[in-house]
């Protein structure tokens, strides 16, 4: 299975936006080379075109297009509350790329960003200068980055290798680069050798959550055969069972998708698990409704409040059988709830 799966039955950015100032960079004429029968269209800055006002999101993750810009200071930000730290101190995340290739329909990506459009960084030297001047600080605590929250930088890897031209950065001991992602390149695992501060967190659900919410990414079963192939060639490992949804409707499937992951994947070889229920910034989600007005997830009535989740209660009883179950499979301590 390759690792870029979205729309894989159409062709990819008919239209690719370049910043004048990014024509000078490698990475974009790597990119440009791949698509040579696109439109290339020069721009001032991705802002004219990411940014803009009444844009339809639905319409572009239709007709996806693609726009190379150079991102400028600062590269690393503090680690949002609202994203676990898994106890590490020094919490940073950072975004080689806006916007993801995938269309899940939680996403709150789409309360954040105007448009559905990628936005791929070419500078790629310029984060990696900033997260080796980060690590110079020579402080105790390791620098936990995680470098794909806002994106999924695997499904991007056979447009642009980001990974491959960061690989230096892997050799520092200070360091755990995380790279969460839905998708399923069994390939990278086999054709790479792994490093202690690469570490691959796995989201995870019931199909029955990916048919209905994540379309055109990988079903469990390819993710979980990713998951295995990199644990044979020994790279590390974090599940991610976030979000988790509590409907009625859905909470029924999770026992056996527990049990369906852990009669696949090597416990004892997973580093740890998140786990945390659908929530979201109060703003982020209204916009979301009024730009999906028939989606089912944005109809319902959460409870009030900065932060849109279940309620309190319903949360805790969920959460307390499903660390339960998962108490079956792997040690407690390697759970970490949000």
């Amino acid at each position: 299975m390759k690792a870029f799966e979205v729309n894989s039955k159409k062709k990819r950015f008919n239209v690719i936006y370049v910043e004048e100032k990014a024509f000078l960079y490698p990475a974009a004429q790597k990119i440009l080379e791949k698509y040579p029968t696109s439109s290339i269209i020069p721009i001032k800055s991705y802002k004219h075109v990411f940014n803009r006002k009444n844009q339809d999101p639905l319409w572009q993750n239709q007709h996806p297009a693609l726009i190379l810009a150079v991102k400028e200071a600062p590269f690393l930000y503090d680690g949002p509350n609202i994203c676990q730290s898994f106890g590490c101190e020094r919490f940073f995340y950072t975004s080689f790329l806006l916007g993801c290739p995938f269309d899940c329909e939680y996403c709150y990506l789409q309360g954040m960003y105007p448009s559905s459009y990628t936005v791929a960084f070419v500078n790629w030297e310029d984060f990696s200068t900033a997260i080796e001047t980060e690590l110079s600080q020579e402080k105790d605590e390791p620098l936990f980055l995680a470098a794909s929250y806002d994106t999924d930088l695997m499904a991007f890897q056979t447009i642009f290798p980001y990974l491959d031209v960061l690989s230096p950065l892997f050799e520092k001991k200070n360091l755990l680069f995380e790279v969460r992602t839905k998708s399923a390149p069994t390939r990278f695992f086999q054709e790479n050798e792994p490093k202690d501060a690469l570490l691959f967190a796995f989201s995870l659900a019931p199909d029955e959550v990916i048919s209905r919410f994540e379309k055109n990414t990988p079903r469990l079963s390819a993710r979980l055969q990713a998951i295995q192939a990199a644990q044979q060639n020994g790279f590390r490992v974090r599940l991610c069972f976030d979000p988790i949804f509590a409907e009625d409707t859905l909470l029924p499937f999770y026992p056996d998708f527990f049990r369906q992951v852990f009669s696949t994947v090597d416990s004892k070889k997973i580093e740890d698990i998140s786990y945390g229920f659908f929530r979201m910034n109060h703003d982020f989600f209204r916009r979301i409704r009024k730009k999906r007005p028939n989606a089912a997830l944005f109809l319902q009535d959460f409870p009030k409040g900065n932060i849109v989740s279940y309620e309190k209660e319903k949360q805790k009883s969920v959460q307390e059988h499903h660390l339960f179950l998962l108490s079956q499979y792997i040690e407690k301590e390697k759970v970490y709830p949000l």
